[in-house]
């Protein structure tokens, strides 16, 4: 069985008109915010600071839009909507760890498929 591909770049050949030297810009800078998306989520959670983890998760999603990441996406919106309406948080914490996950698993992805 195939591989499930974890980023559809589809949306970004189109607005880029396939310019790979902008495809690889924001792949590199997913690669660059992610990690310190995650370093503040935790931080925020730890600290109770539900505003704080809602709006920097409302930042990091359209990054993720943009590279396809269906799964993760859902993950980070699900995270969003649960801490601007201040519920479900016991969900939270577990919804971080998916996410720390699939932000690897889509670098980890992104390192095979690309050579750059």
């Amino acid at each position: 069985m195939p591989e499930e591909k974890l980023y559809d770049l589809s949306f970004l050949n189109k607005i880029s008109d396939g310019d790979k030297s902008f495809i690889r810009e924001m792949i590199n800078t997913f690669k660059e915010v992610a990690p310190a998306y995650l370093d503040k989520a935790r931080s925020n959670l730890e600290c109770e600071a539900i505003d704080a983890l809602s709006k920097e998760t409302h930042r990091f999603i359209p990054g993720v839009s943009f590279l396809g990441a269906k799964k993760l996406e859902e993950d980070l919106m699900k995270i969003e909507e649960f801490t601007k309406k201040n519920e479900n948080l016991d969900l939270v914490p577990a919804l971080i760890d998916n996410v720390d996950f699939k932000i690897k698993k889509l670098i980890e992805s992104f390192d095979r498929d690309f050579n750059f």
